[in-house]
């Protein structure tokens, strides 16, 4: 018959052992899970390379410019177009002194 000290030791090697084989079941999964969300960081790096290099593509000022013209009927800007602050300033004043 098996003694209570024998017993116990018998015990302890087998719940040593089932509990290891969780620990390792558990590290695997944990290692499978890790290696899926560096694999899902790297696709999205990829694709946030791709999406900037499409922004430059189309934010090139010779492409605007030709929307700007062709679609949106705009004309370049003039000298005449640029007005000068103190020139407003003083439209306003007289504007105002006229009593209009």
């Amino acid at each position: 018959m098996i003694k209570y000290p024998s017993f116990l030791v018998v015990f302890l090697m087998i719940f040593t052992a089932v509990s290891l084989y969780q620990i390792k079941h558990f590290i695997t999964k944990k290692e499978i899970e890790l290696a899926e969300t560096n694999k899902a960081i790297k696709t999205t790096q990829s694709d946030l390379y791709i999406l900037h290099a499409e922004l430059s593509y189309l934010k090139r000022p010779d492409r605007l410019e030709q929307i700007a013209k062709n679609k949106l009927n705009m004309k370049g800007i003039l000298p005449i177009d640029i007005w000068n602050l103190k020139d407003l300033v003083d439209a306003t004043k007289t504007f105002n002194e006229s009593g209009l």
